[in-house]
């Protein structure tokens, strides 16, 4: 009976870790392609950014030099 009780326990835990091993190995390749994917994304939205950073810029700087109606203040 005891060890019966012995080799049950031993195959349920290995069974066990068997499953834990995939699960983490499932969890590690799904995180690497999550990193892969948020890397592009970045980077797109850089190249995106200094391609058009400067012409934004320029709309800003316009927008903020040009004079402000007079029906447009509060007070």
């Amino acid at each position: 009976m005891a060890l019966t009780n012995f080799i049950l326990t031993v195959v349920g835990v290995g069974a066990a870790v068997m499953l834990l091993r995939k699960d983490v190995k499932q969890s590690a390749t799904m995180f690497r392609r999550n990193v892969r994917h948020i890397r592009n994304w970045l980077e797109e939205e850089s190249a995106a950014a200094a391609k058009y950073g400067p012409f934004i810029f320029s709309i800003f700087r316009v927008i903020s030099m040009s004079p402000v109606p007079v029906g447009s203040q509060i007070g």
